[in-house]
């Protein structure tokens, strides 16, 4: 009996020891936090969950780590860790939303200027349209749109300034193209009143009636029917039988 005794006290005791550290580990954690020193808070939680992953403290220690390479502006490293986050099981649902936002955070800022590599923005968008549906963004859903609306610019600019490129090499009908694809695509930015006089203009070199049918048929392209009207006015006011230099120093 007194062996029993001794192995259960034996037992009990060292399932405290394996507690205990867990607990102040991530007590520690939190005071690193509130103190911004991420970095040390990282390192106690991770090797809280090196040590003791399935502890009571895990899924939260999980969060804190994603959330504190997140201070850090590590944002790609945060992906990673809010993924993890989200894959484990019985969340804390204020733990989770936030999450869930500071994951569309990550994949909005670790997209480059319009002029780099777009297709981190594609990524973003897709994610951004993703966690927007759910029940969960509800209280977020402004922000997110905002951000979504602000990628989508960001790509219509890229294809705005690439027609200019081609301007410039005097390839108007590949011009003519980004304009297109601005006016179909990036419909609510504000580079489609500015593809659509262009596209206009472009046309009017050879054919001043062809510009203007061309403007009436995308009245509704336009933002707003006062952005339209300026544009009919704009292009009636053109000069016409000009030299192509002419046109093209008039666009925008």
């Amino acid at each position: 009996r007194l062996v029993i005794l001794s192995l259960l006290m034996f037992s009990c005791s060292n399932s405290l020891i394996q507690e205990e550290p867990a607990t102040i580990k991530f007590e520690n954690a939190m005071k690193y936090i509130e103190d911004s020193k991420f970095a040390r808070a990282i390192d106690e939680l991770e090797y809280l969950l090196l040590v003791d992953p399935m502890s009571d403290v895990a899924n939260d220690a999980q969060y804190y780590v994603a959330e504190s390479y997140y201070n850090l502006n590590n944002y790609n490293r945060a992906i990673e860790e809010f993924e993890k986050y989200l894959s484990r099981r019985s969340l804390s649902n204020k733990l989770l939303k936030k999450s869930q936002f500071l994951l569309c955070k990550c994949y909005y800022k670790v997209t480059l200027d319009y002029n780099k590599d777009q297709s981190g923005t594609y990524i973003a968008i897709e994610k951004l349209q993703y966690f927007i549906e759910k029940e969960s963004m509800e209280e977020y859903v402004n922000e997110i749109q905002t951000m979504i609306s602000d990628l989508r610019t960001k790509l219509a600019k890229k294809n705005f300034y690439t027609a200019k490129l081609y301007l410039r090499l005097e390839e108007l009908d590949s011009a003519v193209i980004y304009y297109d694809s601005i006016i179909k695509e990036y419909y609510d930015t504000e580079f489609v009143n500015y593809s659509l006089i262009n596209t206009a203009i472009i046309y009017f070199i050879d054919d001043k009636e062809k510009s203007i049918s061309y403007l009436k048929n995308h009245k509704n392209s336009f933002i707003s029917i006062d952005d339209y009207k300026s544009a009919i006015s704009y292009i009636d006011n053109l000069q016409l039988e000009q030299k192509t230099e002419y046109y093209i120093d008039q666009l925008k």
